[in-house]
């Protein structure tokens, strides 16, 4: 059992959630290509119930499928159950579900892992470089302060893009794939910029079904954009990279960064920011499939980075 604190603004969601008590969940783990069955998947349930308060809990069941794909759990009380599925061969899925009654039936369906060994993978938030670099993806603002230092010097802000090729973020556009349009205002950039060959196309949150990691493996080839205006809707993008013909993908991370610090001149910067999960096929095919030999579970059920 894991407890996690919950902040208070997020209390009335969790009081008004209500616990049921004397769950049974049941289902189906299968080939989603055969609809065929899948015996001795891992299965993992976590069954969230409110603990006191101000607490959510979780209670966490471990089990395998029968010979038939199926698997049965009980808990004692709560009001979502969250589940995921993986087996040797095939990739990892994952289901939420808010309990409307003691009985629920979730059916997970299994992709098959298709190896995709060039394709460079920075993953920050699930632990795996796949390449020899702790750094984590990202793009940002930088506002230097004036004299004055209650003040910042919007006129002289930097950007600081992305660039595939060597995997780094620096602050030449012209050797960067993606970076923030400078607003000359304070605040978060909202517009991202590419090159005149590259170009983003955005991945919605509601187009994920489970999460983007493994799904939208296949860039498209047409349809790119030079400028976007973030709505806060993205859960990614498909970057196509300067040079015209390599492709990536891009996570992002759920929250924006603002970092305040010395500038060395008696002031302060201010610097904004996104991170992110990153995809990056060099070999100038649209394949962007990561298929990994296993994964935690739990991390992939309570992380959402992973979306």
């Amino acid at each position: 059992m894991r407890q996690l604190s919950v902040l208070l603004v997020v209390w009335a969601t969790v009081v008004s959630c209500n616990d049921i008590n004397n769950i049974v969940v049941t289902g189906h783990v299968m080939d989603e290509a055969t609809g065929k069955p899948i015996p001795h998947a891992e299965v993992v349930i976590l069954c969230w119930y409110n603990h006191n308060i101000d607490d959510v809990s979780f209670h966490k069941q471990t089990l395998t499928t029968d010979h038939e794909g199926k698997y049965e759990v009980k808990f004692k009380k709560g009001y979502q159950v969250d589940i995921a599925s993986q087996a040797i061969g095939y990739q990892p899925n994952r289901s939420y579900h808010p309990l409307q009654s003691n009985a629920v039936e979730v059916n997970l369906k299994l992709s098959r892992i298709k190896n995709n060994p060039t394709l460079v993978a920075i993953l920050p938030s699930v632990k795996v470089i796949s390449v020899e670099r702790e750094d984590i993806p990202f793009i940002s603002v930088r506002i230097p302060a004036t004299r004055k230092e209650d003040k910042l010097d919007v006129k002289n802000a930097k950007t600081f893009g992305f660039d595939f090729t060597t995997l780094k973020t620096n602050s030449d556009t012209t050797q960067a794939d993606v970076w923030f349009k400078i607003e000359n205002k304070e605040g978060y950039p909202k517009t991202l910029v590419t090159s005149f060959k590259g170009g983003l196309i955005p991945i919605l949150v509601s187009d994920v079904k489970s999460s983007l990691l493994f799904e939208k493996a296949i860039a498209p080839t047409t349809d790119y954009l030079t400028t976007y205006t973030l709505t806060g809707s993205e859960a990614g993008f498909f970057v196509r990279c300067r040079d015209g013909k390599t492709y990536a993908k891009i996570i992002l991370e759920k929250s924006a960064i603002e970092i305040s610090s010395p500038d060395g001149q008696g002031g302060n910067y201010k610097e904004f920011r996104i991170n992110f999960d990153c995809l990056y096929q060099p070999n100038a095919t649209t394949d962007l499939t990561y298929s990994p030999s296993d994964i935690n579970l739990e991390d992939f059920l309570v992380d959402f980075r992973l979306r």
